[in-house]
């Protein structure tokens, strides 16, 4: 039942008797936004314009109308992840959570009016499952399969910082399954690096943690990535959670936390924002833009993050590093990352073909294979889009055989 849809703003509060309810609506695209998930752009900087209070917007169209929640819900998010509200208000003791979509875009929740939480909004990854890996927040990204016995070595996690696989839960030995990295990392020989930027421009989640053997499972889920924009204010009295999945027991290879961004001119409350590991990984990222932050009260929890005055959304132009081909096969500009599955005999040397548009310069660029058993193989190539746009080139890759291979590529 579809719950949520373009109401008058007279009549569009949801009151719920249902402890959860599933929202979903088909709203309309917002053309150009930046899928960190996909793409896994890593920006430098992109700069920023400072508006004056009356001109800055959100870019909500307000067709979800006014809405109150009132229970604990669940968004389906719609293919590119903005929702389009004219004002939100998230009750106290009431928690969002959001399904993926298909392209595992963040959520981005836009608004004209007033965004109010004093329950909780939560895009957090979650922990493993017997047979796999934990799920990344939207916009994060999964967590390595584990292995079962000497002929299936566990997976890396996915993402930029995704932890290696291991087969110890603890601590400093090369055998460790490593946590994975995002805003922080881990001195553990396995941990994930560090990638992306503190504007958060484009928005990006945590990466997942390694796969391990026996008790250790499989990797931690990274916390997703939320941007929250508002014309007028935002309130944070409750709380904004993109935590990476904790694995437990004292081992090791947990999701890093997510990305939690703030955008309006006034930003205030004194609840909190978690961009935490799960125990044992690296932190996400938090950034704050605003022009009043007197009222500003929020904790971080120790979490790394930026404060400034850059109200912008969606950049006008936006650099976009793309996968059109993975051996052979052609992949659809802007949808899922690619993969691959070659059965024993198949010849291993394959191409992968990238495309990067309006980077106005030379791009390095790395391209990896993250096999669902096994090490991942990482690729390093420069793309020159400084005269030609867009500009393509073509990658000789090896690829593993019988197992499925992820294939994501990533600005460095």
């Amino acid at each position: 039942m579809n719950l949520l849809r373009p109401l008058s703003r007279s009549s569009a509060h949801i009151r719920s008797t249902q402890s959860m309810n599933t929202i979903s609506s088909i709203l309309n695209r917002r053309p150009g936004v930046l899928l960190g998930a996909l793409a896994g752009l890593l920006l430098t900087s992109l700069g920023a314009a400072r508006l004056a209070a009356q001109g800055f917007n959100a870019g909500s169209n307000g067709s979800l109308g006014d809405v109150v929640l009132a229970a604990s819900t669940n968004i389906a998010l719609p293919p590119d992840g903005v929702l389009h509200f004219a004002s939100l208000r998230v009750e106290s003791g009431v928690t969002v959570t959001f399904t993926r979509n298909a392209r595992n875009t963040p959520v981005y929740i836009l608004s004209q009016g007033d965004v109010v939480v004093n329950g909780s909004i939560n895009v957090s990854g979650s922990r493993r499952t017997a047979n796999t890996g934990g799920v990344g927040g939207p916009g994060g990204f999964d967590g390595g399969n584990p292995g079962f016995g000497a002929e299936t070595p566990p997976g890396n996690g996915y993402g930029p910082g995704g932890g290696e696989g291991g087969t110890e839960g603890c601590c400093e030995s090369p055998r460790v399954a490593g946590g994975g990295g995002f805003g922080t990392r881990r001195a553990d020989p396995n941990s994930g690096p560090t990638y992306g930027n503190p504007f958060l421009l484009p928005m990006i989640g945590g990466s997942g943690g390694g796969g391990g053997t026996g008790a250790l499972g499989g990797g931690g889920g990274g916390g997703g990535a939320v941007l929250v924009a508002a014309n007028t204010r935002i309130v944070v009295s409750g709380s904004i959670v993109a935590n990476g999945a904790s694995q437990g027991d004292g081992f090791i290879n947990s999701g890093s936390g997510g990305a939690i961004r703030l955008v309006s001119m006034v930003v205030e409350g004194s609840g909190s924002l978690s961009v935490d590991d799960g125990g044992n990984a690296g932190h996400g990222r938090i950034r704050i833009d605003s022009i009043d932050r007197s009222q500003l009260r929020l904790n971080f929890n120790g979490h790394p993050n930026s404060i400034g005055s850059n109200l912008l959304v969606f950049p006008p132009v936006q650099p976009t590093l793309s996968l059109t081909e993975v051996a052979g096969s052609v992949i659809p500009e802007g949808t899922i990352p690619g993969t691959i599955f070659l059965p024993f005999g198949s010849t291993t040397n394959r191409t992968v073909k990238l495309r990067a548009k309006d980077f106005g310069r030379s791009v390095n660029v790395r391209v990896t294979l993250t096999p669902d058993s096994g090490a991942k193989s990482v690729f390093d190539t420069t793309i020159d889009n400084s005269t030609v746009n867009p500009a393509e080139k073509t990658v000789d890759v090896v690829v593993p055989v019988n197992t499925k291979v992820t294939v994501h590529c990533w600005t460095l």
